[in-house]
């Protein structure tokens, strides 16, 4: 039996999914924090980046991504869709951010951009494959068809 239509929304998007996007948010927290000022010191370098104009859209992009990862890994009714729409805006975020730094010397944030676009183009890949049907939908399509 296929699921199609309705019943496809029903499933459950893999668990990988959401710990990818609790990363992504992750990220997206750091490179904001890194943008609002803040110097990360990693080993015998630090890292400094003050650039005000990405700070504010990487922490909602970060908050989105968030509700997207909570979704997912909470395993609540329409995940699927709810990630689906996170990561989508994070995507359109991403990029356009990557337009703008890409005319910059700011090396680092061009690597910093293609590393979260490639993240969460695996991401988008990762929610749009075919999965298993959520167990509680199978459980409810046994018992109406006894």
């Amino acid at each position: 039996m296929t699921i199609d239509g309705p019943d496809r929304r029903r499933r459950q998007p893999p668990v990988a999914a959401g710990v990818l996007m609790a990363l992504a948010a992750a990220a997206f927290v750091v490179a904001s924090v890194i943008h609002f000022g803040a110097d990360i010191p990693i080993g015998f370098t630090t890292v400094s980046d003050s650039f005000s104009g990405a700070a504010t859209p990487e922490a909602v992009i970060a908050a989105v991504v968030a509700i997207g990862a909570t979704a997912v890994l909470t395993r609540r009714t329409r995940s699927r869709g709810v990630a689906l729409g996170t990561t989508s805006f994070a995507l359109l975020g991403t990029a356009y951010g990557l337009t703008v730094t890409l005319n910059s010397t700011r090396t680092g944030d061009v690597a910093y951009h293609l590393g979260i676009l490639t993240t969460l183009l695996i991401i988008l890949g990762l929610l749009l494959a075919p999965g298993r049907p959520d167990a509680r939908a199978t459980r409810d399509d046994v018992r109406s068809s006894s």
